[in-house]
């Protein structure tokens, strides 16, 4: 007799340590990886600074976000790779009528790939989040920072 889960239940009751927001690298605005094959292209080796700003100041984040939850969700972003069957999907998928769209050279790199670090603090109940490093790698973390400061 098969089993039926209790969402509910499970959720109540989590034993998990963590229950990620972001599960995968291509969890993504599809644009952002077309942007990604551009930008590591032709421009490797500029460095770039990404912050993530709350415009809604009246809005305090940091008052209604725990700080440690926070970076327990950023860490577990920057483990994230991209999975044998997610290079897989990328190479082998066509997309706006192209037939392999992202190049193989980059596809090895992606597959090495990981978010760079990050630095997070508060202040005035607001968080400031930054990531510095190469372009290439600070512009994979917009839509995951905002995935989870969200």
């Amino acid at each position: 007799m098969a089993r039926i889960l209790d969402i509910a239940k499970r959720v109540h009751d989590h034993t998990w340590k963590l229950d990620p927001i972001v599960r995968s690298l291509i969890d993504t605005d599809f644009y952002k990886l077309l942007m990604l094959q551009m930008i590591w292209k032709m421009h490797p080796h500029v460095d770039a600074t990404f912050s993530l700003i709350n415009r809604k100041t009246s809005v305090h984040l940091a008052d209604e976000i725990d700080i440690g939850e926070l970076r327990a969700q950023l860490d577990h972003a920057r483990t994230l790779t991209l999975s044998k069957k997610e290079r897989i999907w990328l190479a082998g998928n066509s997309f706006y009528g192209r037939r392999q769209i992202f190049e193989p050279e980059f596809l090895d790199w992606f597959a090495n790939f990981r978010l760079p670090d990050y630095e997070l603090s508060s202040r005035n109940g607001q968080f400031e989040l930054h990531f510095h490093g190469r372009w290439c790698e600070t512009t994979m973390w917009e839509i995951p920072a905002l995935a989870i400061i969200n």
